[in-house]
C-alpha cells in the first residue's frame, strides 16, 4: 500500500463514519475524498497510476454504497 492509498483509506474510513447511510451523506463524502486527494496530487509533479485508482476505487465504493 503506497502513502498515498494509505492517507485516501484513512479519509474514506474517516468519512464512512460520518456519512451514514444516506445518499447524500454517500455524495458530500465522495466530494471530501475528491477534494482531499486533489489538494494532495496538485502538489506534485509526477502522480502513479495505483495513488489515482486508489482514489478512484475509494469514489466507487462511496457512491456505490
Amino acid at each position: 500500500m503506497t502513502e498515498s492509498s494509505a492517507n485516501s483509506t484513512a479519509v474514506l474510513d474517516d468519512q464512512e463514519a460520518v456519512s451514514g447511510d444516506s445518499p447524500a451523506g454517500d455524495t458530500v463524502a465522495a466530494i471530501s475524498v475528491i477534494d482531499e486527494a486533489l489538494v494532495r496530487l496538485l502538489q506534485r509533479e509526477l502522480v502513479s497510476a495505483n495513488e489515482v485508482t486508489d482514489v478512484l476505487l475509494d469514489v466507487r465504493r462511496l457512491i456505490a454504497g
